[in-house]
């Protein structure tokens, strides 16, 4: 009886319909009370599920002596309205998986305004958004430096190197406000370094933000907390490529502004005087 009543249950007949349809095929007809007394079903419940499965044209009803009988319908018929009522939810799922379908591609061209906008607090978050950044620059990477420059060397120079063998354009300006001798002296140092791999290096005194603009599409800046009391920065990364252009506008003005390293490293006493 348990096999046959999962069977029924695996073609969508719940476990108590499944159990009263297999005691209805032992005789004739039954009554509610009698179902009830060969089955787990209480007498109140099995006047429901004889109901159900009237409708669902797995069994008939009658009268014995003004009271209620029912009785099975031959199974071949009730395996066909089985497969019948399956073949009704197929075509209500068709017709269903159209008219999704095509909502849900109208949806997918419609962008939320801030899907192209990702905000980022956690140094390590940054610091590998960065590195993706550098790996997948295809053409030209355009970039702001600012002080903090103590890992600058350990974090980007295997990587320069790895995107300038891609023939990608980098273009770096540098700002030594803030530093001291000793500080100044390390960072001309680096920037030559990365002119011997192939950076073209501006310096300046005084950068707006800490920027990165790759192939013209996406802009990552770091701009410092104004409303927390530590010393954080919130990084944004913007991918559209009208943003990227804006800023590279900016870039450009400020490279154009800039010193070269060697015109700097001549005149340092000139420079470092009139901050």
């Amino acid at each position: 009886m348990k096999e046959f009543v999962e069977k029924l249950q695996y073609l969508g007949i719940p476990k108590r319909e499944g159990e009263v349809f297999l005691a209805l095929l032992q005789k004739n007809e039954f009554t509610a009370t009698e179902i009830s007394k060969i089955t787990s079903v209480s007498r109140t419940k099995s006047y429901e599920i004889l109901q159900n499965l009237v409708k669902k044209g797995l069994c008939k009803e009658s009268y014995r002596n003004g009271i209620k009988a029912y009785s099975c319908i031959g199974p071949k018929i009730v395996i066909e309205n089985i497969l019948s009522d399956y073949e009704k939810k197929k075509r209500v799922a068709d017709e269903l998986l159209v008219t999704l379908n095509k909502l849900f591609k109208k949806n997918e061209k419609v962008e939320s305004p801030l899907d192209y906008i990702e905000v980022l607090t956690d140094r390590e978050q940054v610091k590998e958004k960065w590195f993706t950044i550098l790996k997948n620059t295809k053409k030209e990477l355009l970039v702001f430096t600012k002080p903090p420059y103590a890992d600058i060397l350990t974090n980007n120079v295997k990587r320069v190197e790895d995107i300038k063998k891609s023939n990608v354009v980098v273009k770096s300006v540098y700002e030594y406000k803030d530093l001291t001798p000793k500080g100044t002296s390390n960072l001309i140092k680096t920037i030559e370094l990365f002119q011997e791999i192939g950076e073209k290096a501006m310096i300046l005194y005084e950068l707006p933000m800490k920027l990165c603009i790759c192939d013209e599409t996406i802009t990552m800046l770091s701009l410092k907390d104004k409303i927390s009391l530590e010393p954080t920065t919130t990084t944004i990364v913007i991918e559209h490529p009208s943003f990227a252009l804006a800023q590279k506008e900016v870039f450009n003005s400020y490279w154009q502004k800039g010193i070269s390293i060697e015109n700097f490293k001549g005149n340092q006493n000139k420079y470092l005087s009139s901050i």
